[in-house]
């Protein structure tokens, strides 16, 4: 089972935020490799108060390796 993990990106400006995927069962790292400090995790607000901000990226690594095992176990 897996979840999704925002965090802000810095490699751009302005900050936005950027969506990685963990397992449930180990959320130290995300499925790109990438090591993830719960203290840099974000939780967006659900109302649309910040229209000003950028649109939410998510990462493709990440969705990769989730579309890889959703093949490998279709088969």
């Amino acid at each position: 089972m897996y979840e999704m993990w925002a965090e802000h990106d810095p490699a751009v400006s302005p900050p936005a935020v950027v969506w990685h995927v963990v397992a449930k069962d180990d959320a130290t790292s995300s499925l790109c490799g990438r090591f993830l400090e719960p203290s840099q995790r974000v939780v967006p607000a659900g109302d649309n108060t910040a229209v000003e901000a950028a649109p939410d990226r998510y990462c493709d690594p990440c969705l990769l390796t989730v579309r890889e095992a959703l093949a490998a176990s279709a088969r």
